[in-house]
């Protein structure tokens, strides 16, 4: 399975500010820190506070935060949100000639299902708790 960028770039930006829980952020010190383009960064931002994962605050002085609490948010809760499709392959009954026979799909399902339910295991605040 590949993640599209947008759903690196959102978990990117989710661990970023949750590592700075006080701290006022802003898109192009966001976009520097990774070496992204900030336009495409501005579209991730407008969806995770779409979503209700960050708050913005304009003016002067402003800037995102996170407002889902870290301890609550999967990281399968994020990729499920961010990504537009997680299926793995396409099957078209008209144009495939194996599909009445073929497993493939319902395994791959399956192994998709294996990966978020991993996934699931893991909230935001997993990843950026310091170890000891």
């Amino acid at each position: 399975m590949h993640l599209t960028r947008h759903t690196d770039y959102s978990l990117r930006v989710l661990i970023y500010l949750a590592l700075r829980p006080d701290k006022l952020s802003n898109v192009a010190s966001i976009a520097g820190s990774f070496n992204v383009s900030r336009n495409h960064l501005v579209k991730v931002v407008h969806n995770l506070s779409r979503l209700g994962y960050i708050k913005s605050i304009r003016g002067h002085g402003g800037g995102i935060q996170l407002c889902a609490d870290p301890d609550r948010v999967t990281v399968g809760e994020i990729v499920r949100q961010t990504e537009q499709s997680l299926e793995v392959i396409n099957c078209q009954q008209p144009e495939c000639p194996i599909l009445p026979a073929c497993k493939l799909k319902g395994a791959l399902g399956q192994a998709t299902n294996a990966f978020l339910d991993v996934l699931d295991d893991y909230t935001l605040a997993d990843l950026v708790r310091q170890k000891n």
